[in-house]
């Protein structure tokens, strides 16, 4: 009889540490997920504030496009407004596709090597926005002072000051902010790498 009670003892407690072990084991992972996606949010949050300035930035522009005269400042403008939707959805769905990498699902090496590619193709995304958002920068300020009715040649030094002053600060700060992401996604990858040892 004892040895009965012993095993059934020893069963319990065996099914007791085994559940202890799950619930350690989802736990862990719940924690690596929220960290993994708060690393991630630092990214959202700018790339949010920077798609509402560019849903206004195109309402402004839709609402005074009747004060452009030019056709080829309607154009310009035309070619900006999409510029200001497209921009903020490419760079909403490439940090969607990374955020959402789903790796409590996968192993680690999976869950590394998934992060990876959606990472590069983050950076790719992001490197072409910062091209197409100089371009905007180009037509925009040309359709800007359309609707102002402003000629770029009166205003003294524009071209030879302000303009390139202008493109200089735009580079500075895309490099600065893809810096700044390139930092974040470098730390999520080792804190994924931490996770697999």
């Amino acid at each position: 009889m004892e040895l009965e009670e012993l095993k059934s003892t020893w069963q319990a407690l065996s099914k007791s540490v085994e559940k202890q072990e799950l619930l350690t084991d989802q736990t862990i992972e719940k924690m690596n997920w929220e960290k993994y996606r708060s690393k991630l949010n630092k990214i959202g949050y700018s790339e949010y504030i920077g798609s509402i300035i560019c849903f206004i930035g195109a309402a402004y522009l839709f609402m005074n496009f009747a004060k452009i005269d030019s056709i080829l400042m309607q154009i310009f403008a035309i070619i900006a407004i999409a510029l200001l939707f497209v921009l903020p959805i490419i760079s909403l769905k490439s940090l969607h596709a990374v955020r959402n990498s789903h790796i409590a699902s996968k192993t680690y090496i999976q869950a590394i090597e998934d992060f990876a590619k959606r990472r590069t193709r983050f950076q790719k995304l992001q490197k072409l926005n910062v091209s197409m958002a100089l371009f905007l920068m180009l037509i925009s300020i040309p359709v800007l002072s359309a609707i102002q009715g402003k000629d770029l040649g009166e205003l003294p030094h524009f071209w030879t000051l302000i303009f390139p002053i202008t493109v200089i600060f735009f580079v500075g700060f895309a490099r600065w902010v893809l810096k700044y992401y390139n930092k974040i996604l470098n730390e999520t990858e080792k804190m994924l790498s931490e996770i697999s040892n």
